[in-house]
C-alpha cells in the first residue's frame, strides 16, 4: 500500500500544482480557507497530496479574530486561495524542484545492461531514421 501512495505522491509532484505548494516550503505564507478564514504561517511540509504542514500560525477567522497556534494542518480540499510573495520567480524555482525530483529518481534506478534485442532494436531504429530523413 505504500508503494502506491509513494507513487502516486509522486505522479502529483511532478503533474499537479502540489509541486508549486511544495516550492514555498519554509516561507511565511497566506492560505485564504474555504470557510471564509485564512491562515498565516511558516509551511514545514507538503506531501504529494498537498496536505500542508505550517508552524508559528495566526488563524483568522471570519470576524478578523485572531489565534495564534503552534502547528496546523490543513487538507487541500478545505483550500481555497494560497497567497504567493511577489518576489518568488515561479518558473526558476519550480524547474529546480523538478531538477531535485528527478535527481533524486536517477540516482535510485541502477544502469540498465543493453541485451542483444535492445542492441539490434536500436540499429533497426537508426537505420528507418537514416534511410528516411537523410538524403
Amino acid at each position: 500500500m505504500s508503494r502506491m501512495t509513494d507513487k502516486k505522491e509522486r505522479y502529483n509532484s511532478f503533474n499537479d500544482l502540489t509541486a508549486l505548494t511544495q516550492c514555498l516550503v519554509n516561507r511565511n505564507i497566506l492560505i485564504d480557507l474555504r470557510n471564509e478564514t485564512s491562515v498565516a504561517g511558516k509551511i514545514t511540509n507538503v506531501d504529494g497530496f498537498m496536505n500542508i504542514s505550517m508552524e508559528n500560525v495566526v488563524y483568522i477567522d471570519e470576524l478578523g479574530k485572531q489565534f495564534r497556534m503552534d502547528e496546523f494542518m490543513i487538507y487541500p480540499r478545505y483550500i481555497r486561495y494560497i497567497h504567493i510573495p511577489d518576489e518568488l520567480e515561479i518558473k526558476p524555482v519550480l524547474e529546480q524542484h523538478f531538477a531535485n525530483l528527478s535527481g533524486a529518481r536517477k540516482q535510485q534506478q541502477k544502469p540498465v545492461r543493453r541485451t542483444y534485442k535492445m542492441k539490434r532494436a536500436q540499429q533497426n531504429q537508426l537505420e528507418t531514421l537514416a534511410e528516411n530523413y537523410l538524403p
